[in-house]
């Protein structure tokens, strides 16, 4: 099995450090909002490498945190504290008890969503608000060892007693510049100093600390939990790409220095989910799109996540309504396919083609390659040289690494599917590539249409498209 590696900038084999059990540490959200869609990418990507794992043999402890306390707006150390924005913004008082009602709300919001889009469930989902004790015993470790010091506002690691500071996707710290990056703050000794303890402005608003009421940093919070769960070291640590530059180098570093090892081996990290215009998906605005916003417009949820199985996690996508539809329309089709095929037939390994049970492990394997996956379950579904039956039974052991729920979708009555919107714009845009000879790019999208559920073939008369 081979994993891109952010810490190294490239393609390892996995060796895990216990041959039998993987654990994963995987950032969590925070609750202070609905998650948008883009937030889910991260846990379908996650939930793709757990059943790639467990397919390939070994047992996962997964650990999936819950930010209830302690985040800032800004990755500075400065702006609102999140949760105390919620509360303002539902007209709660500023207490902990409102706090911690307004995060279980979308905790469970969260998990409902995690459910509609068949994501296996955590090991452990620890809270942010019951780890304070482990957050301090770490600070405290920090003091003592010299990495820590004391402002007006808080308590913050030195960064410049950390010699490897940002070598998590090459940061240059002497490059960090305030106002870029970081925001200004005189009393740091450091631009890229971080927060470890903030002091509270509210008297009725924080846990009691050595340095005064606050809240632990948002960074402190996951060294904590993952190494109250994990160990130090562990196997695997996920997030977004815009957790690299600061969170993530504030884990390694703050949890090195306390404790002299690595916190994680792998560190992997997915891109992120765009609007039109190449605009990031955020929590206001336009962007803001739920998996209830999906729902409502009465598209399959499961369509969702067959969309970014579509991409490789490591590629920026940009979303569409035009796009999901495709996407359905592909699931549609697949479904539809299934419900024709009689039960009762084996599972196919591997085949003389090289077509079975092996090979699509062999494409997660390589870097979780999900786009060629579905392109192979396509060419595997239409093999007449493999009986239906055992088509069906192998595609639905596919499944589990997909984590698509076709088993449960075959019980339901799905439309009937045409060519869809945005399998012709494909056909357009291929049609253009070989116009103008771009061969490799008319092979791209040959293969993304078939990932929909169709076949383009070139004929002296033009391209003519086909279902599989």
């Amino acid at each position: 099995m081979k994993l891109y590696n952010t810490l190294t900038g490239k393609k390892e084999d996995f060796k895990p450090i216990n041959d039998k059990m993987v654990g994963i540490y995987n950032c969590g959200p925070t609750v202070y909002n609905y998650a948008h869609i883009g937030n889910l990418r991260a846990y379908v990507f996650a939930d793709v490498l757990r059943r790639t794992l467990e397919w390939s043999g070994y047992k996962v402890k997964q650990v999936m945190n819950i930010t209830d306390i302690g985040q800032l707006t800004s990755d500075a150390d400065e702006g609102e504290d999140k949760m105390v924005k919620a509360l303002k913004r539902e007209a709660l008082p500023l207490t902990l008890k409102a706090m911690n009602e307004v995060g279980e709300k979308y905790k469970g919001a969260f998990i409902e969503d995690l459910k509609t889009l068949n994501i296996e469930m955590p090991d452990k989902m620890p809270k942010a608000s019951e780890h304070v004790a482990e957050d301090i015993e770490i600070i405290k470790k920090l003091e003592e060892k010299g990495f820590a010091y004391k402002i007006s506002d808080g308590i913050y690691f030195d960064t410049a007693k950390f010699p490897n500071y940002g070598k998590l996707g090459g940061v240059n710290k002497a490059k960090l510049k305030e106002g870029a990056r970081v925001t200004s703050n005189p009393e740091k000794k450091n631009p890229a100093d971080f927060n470890l303890w903030k002091l509270s402005t509210s008297a009725n608003l924080g846990f009691d600390s050595p340095w005064g009421t606050g809240f632990p940093g948002w960074h402190i919070e996951c060294s904590a939990m993952s190494r109250k769960y994990l160990g130090q070291p562990f196997d695997i640590h996920t997030g977004g790409v815009d957790h690299i530059g600061t969170h993530h180098n504030n884990e390694i570093a703050q949890s090195e220095a306390a404790f002299d090892a690595p916190l994680a081996n792998y560190w992997m990290h997915n891109e992120h989910l765009n609007i039109s215009g190449g605009e990031k998906m955020a929590k206001s605005g336009e962007g803001f799109i739920t998996l209830q916003t999906i729902v409502k417009k009465k598209i399959n949820p499961l369509a969702y996540r067959y969309y970014l199985l579509g991409a490789n996690y490591r590629t920026p996508m940009i979303f569409s309504f035009e796009a999901l539809s495709g996407a359905e329309t592909a699931l549609n089709r697949l479904v539809n396919i299934l419900k024709t095929m009689p039960e009762g037939g084996k599972v196919i390994e591997n085949n003389e083609n090289g077509f079975g049970t092996k090979k699509i492990g062999d494409l997660l394997d390589d870097d979780l390659d999900t786009p060629s996956a579905i392109a192979f379950l396509w060419d595997f579904i239409k093999d007449e040289n493999i009986s239906p039956s055992d088509r069906r039974a192998t595609i639905l052991k596919f499944d589990e690494t997909l984590g698509l729920n076709l088993i449960e979708l075959i019980k339901k009555e799905l439309a009937p599917v045409g060519i869809p919107h945005a399998v012709k714009k494909l056909l357009s845009e291929r049609e253009s590539a070989r116009a103008s000879k771009n061969w490799n790019d008319a092979d791209k999208l040959r293969d993304e249409i078939k990932s929909l559920g169709f076949e383009v073939k070139d004929t002296d008369n033009g391209q003519v498209i086909t279902e599989i």
